[in-house]
């Protein structure tokens, strides 16, 4: 009989696992311990305890999410700024693509209450902005214009996670193939008198 024990990374795929099921309760020890059929043992080989775990999960969730988007970001390196967001939102609603309501919802209602994971949610946050921003920067000018067009699909993406029942993959596709409809030329959109071009279709004129 072959005994696998599981690894560090198995440690951590299955505390994602749990996370995204059960919210925080999943990650005791004892029920970790149940999902990997092992004993505590196991547990405490690669980890000092329940805060050191904790820690290593989160910087894991934090590096997966940022290496997805910057891998979605090299694939349409290539590509025109508009062709880059179409690029980026499809890699969104793909079912193994870079986003996961399931573990989204689990991290942003535990960060109501934890400080540490409301940091990382930031963080990640953040970086997903600032990617927005700079692709949209290369079609507006304005960087307060540039910033709330990248905000936009931000944020139809996480209602879309927290609406229950959660909005399906190919439904939020068609939402954001809506608002890439939105999006100008370049050039067009650079000219002065066409620079909100994208944010009148949506908020209507001042």
């Amino acid at each position: 009989m072959v005994i696998i024990v599981p690894s560090r990374s198995d440690w951590l795929d299955a505390g994602l696992v749990s996370l995204a099921a059960d919210g925080p309760d999943g990650l005791r020890i004892d029920r970790l311990c149940r999902r990997l059929q092992v004993s505590k043992g196991s547990f405490h080989h690669h980890f000092a305890g329940a805060g050191d775990f904790k820690q290593a999960l989160l910087a894991a969730y934090e590096a997966r999410v940022v290496e997805a988007l910057d891998q979605a970001i090299e694939q349409n390196a290539a590509a025109t700024p508009k062709d880059a967001l179409v690029g980026l939102t499809a890699s969104i609603t793909k079912t193994d693509g870079c986003y996961r309501p399931d573990l989204e919802v689990a991290i942003r209602a535990w960060a109501f209450s934890d400080p540490q994971v409301r940091a990382v949610q930031q963080r990640v946050d953040q970086r997903r902005l600032e990617s927005l921003h700079g692709i949209w920067s290369q079609i507006l000018d304005d960087p307060a214009a540039a910033y709330t067009a990248a905000l936009l699909p931000y944020l139809v993406g996480i209602g879309a996670s927290l609406i229950q029942p959660p909005t399906p993959p190919d439904q939020l596709q068609r939402v954001y193939e809506l608002l890439l409809n939105s999006v100008p030329d370049e050039a067009s959109a650079k000219k002065p008198d066409t620079l909100d071009q994208p944010l009148r279709h949506w908020y209507g004129p001042d």
